[in-house]
């Protein structure tokens, strides 16, 4: 259909529909599977297998939305409706910030290499949440290698390039929006009574092939954004062992899940009411 920005028609059911199926699949399917390979002495190939899926999972999310995304559709995936006041806070245009996956990696080896109760392998072994867990993936973290450390590094220095570019992308197509709008507008009343409605019907034009242009950036600032939460979360993946990448994948999972939690939900919603 031609773009509007006056469209009625809100694709906000599809999208939560959407949302709330893949959020149950990644609870529900690959939360367990993780939990499973990692608890157990599953093989390599069976824990490289579940990691494999539950990446892919990842990345279908973030393909789904590019799909979708065109100058109908953006203003909803940039401020989406279906996401809960739990999520809201961590949203980097529509989607969770490219930040907090690089935190989330830290925070395993920080730590696993602050605590000093992991000293050696006697202690782990008496540690309740680690004792059905085998003792390499107990230990995963513990003196991470060099070159990890360093991939780590250049993955946060792109992130740290990334993130200011595209929010100075978002700012210059607010920018020339509002700067089209307005000019075209007042001039529409700046001309005589007889010539006004005819002025008045081509600003209106003119604000729908402004917002048209801006709506166009935005669909590719977004598509942006998710490449490279799509792109830091392989090459995590990519950097660590099978069994940090289950881990981290493990990890991000049950973060994404807690948005969920309907307890959580409640607590937070109501420390956020004024009092």
């Amino acid at each position: 259909m031609p773009f509007s920005i006056f469209s009625r028609k809100k694709p906000t059911r599809r999208f939560n529909d959407f949302y709330t199926d893949w959020s149950k699949t990644l609870t529900d399917n690959c939360l367990p599977l993780l939990r499973q390979s990692l608890s157990s002495a599953a093989s390599a190939s069976v824990l490289s297998s579940n990691v494999d899926l539950v990446l892919r999972h990842l990345v279908i999310y973030y393909e789904t939305l590019d799909l979708a995304a065109d100058s109908n559709t953006i203003p909803y995936l940039l401020f989406p409706s279906w996401r809960n006041s739990l999520e809201t806070p961590f949203l980097f245009l529509g989607d969770i910030h490219p930040f907090l996956l690089t935190s989330l990696l830290r925070s395993f080896i920080d730590r696993e290499n602050q605590d000093s109760d992991y000293e050696d392998e006697d202690t782990l072994r008496l540690i309740p949440d680690l004792v059905n867990q085998p003792l390499k993936i107990a230990t995963a973290w513990k003196d991470p290698s060099d070159e990890l450390v360093k991939r780590i590094d250049q993955i946060e220095c792109t992130m740290r390039l990334m993130v200011p570019l595209l929010m100075d992308r978002v700012r210059k197509a607010q920018r020339g929006f509002v700067s089209r709008v307005s000019e075209n507008w007042i001039g529409s009343y700046q001309v005589g009574k007889k010539r006004k409605t005819a002025a008045v019907t081509a600003a209106a034009s003119a604000v729908e092939d402004a917002a048209k242009v801006e709506m166009e950036e935005l669909v590719s600032i977004f598509v942006d954004a998710n490449r490279l939460r799509k792109s830091v979360i392989m090459d995590i993946v990519g950097a660590t062992s099978e069994h940090q990448a289950a881990l981290f994948l493990e990890g991000l999972c049950q973060f994404l899940a807690g948005f969920k939690d309907q307890l959580l939900l409640q607590d937070f919603d109501v420390v956020a009411l004024p009092n």
